[in-house]
């Protein structure tokens, strides 16, 4: 049973309400996500919410280190995740949070480092960005 104690925790680190939905989203196509969510109202004070992101972060970690998926690179919750990253040796982040994402850490083997989860959730990530027009087929685009 040690595999399962050491896996890695995720924690997603979202501005106001976008993760509960998207969570909802997510675990409606592939069921429940073992994931914790701290969301960030516009008017918290950054040293509140580190405070809250570090305690979800340590709350999560089994021994396997944690993942932590931000919605934005550069914004204060991501910065806070930076924080977590300092003071956590073993942690990482991935920023730019989508729904392919969550889908694919529903299959993802958690026994993993979180800096191998973060590569495999980022490429599932920029994989998922498509032009509709790049999908057509040009025949079908021009009308012929």
């Amino acid at each position: 049973m040690e595999r399962e104690e050491r896996k890695t925790g995720v924690v997603l680190i979202v501005h106001e309400h976008y993760g509960a939905p998207l969570l909802d989203a997510a675990r409606a196509l592939v069921g429940e996500l073992d994931v914790k969510l701290v969301e960030a109202p516009l008017e918290e004070p950054v040293e509140q919410l580190r405070g809250r992101v570090l305690q979800v972060a340590a709350a999560v970690d089994s021994g396997g280190g944690v993942l932590l998926l931000t919605d934005l690179c550069g914004s204060t919750p991501a910065n806070c995740c930076l924080h977590v990253l300092a003071t956590h040796p073993g942690s990482e982040m991935v920023a730019g949070l989508n729904l392919p994402m969550l889908i694919k850490l529903s299959t993802c083997d958690r026994s993993r480092p979180p800096a191998e989860l973060a590569e495999e959730l980022a490429r599932t990530a920029q994989r998922s960005i498509q032009k509709a027009g790049d999908l057509l087929d040009k025949g079908a685009r021009s009308g012929d």
